[in-house]
């Protein structure tokens, strides 16, 4: 858990030491948010898929909404 947020946290200090403040800059800082959002509850939902204690009904459904409702959590909590 705690290497999602260190990774989190250095490309989004890379992003604020590489560019100059300005539009572009929060539009790229705003969709690394995002799609590192989307990306790591993906991620974790794939890895827990293999554990031999969950199933899930729909596989596909947990893989793109569930991941969806559970990058919310990584929106607010990834530095902002």
């Amino acid at each position: 858990f705690s290497s999602y947020h260190v990774f989190s946290n250095a490309c989004l200090r890379k992003i604020k030491t590489s560019f100059q403040p300005g539009a572009k800059r929060r539009i790229l800082y705003i969709s690394t948010v995002f799609v590192l959002s989307y990306f790591t509850a993906f991620m974790e939902t794939l890895t827990i898929s293999s554990f031999p204690y969950y199933s899930f009904e729909d596989r596909d459904m947990a893989y793109k909404v569930g991941s969806a409702f559970y990058g919310i959590y990584f929106l607010v909590s990834f530095p902002a």
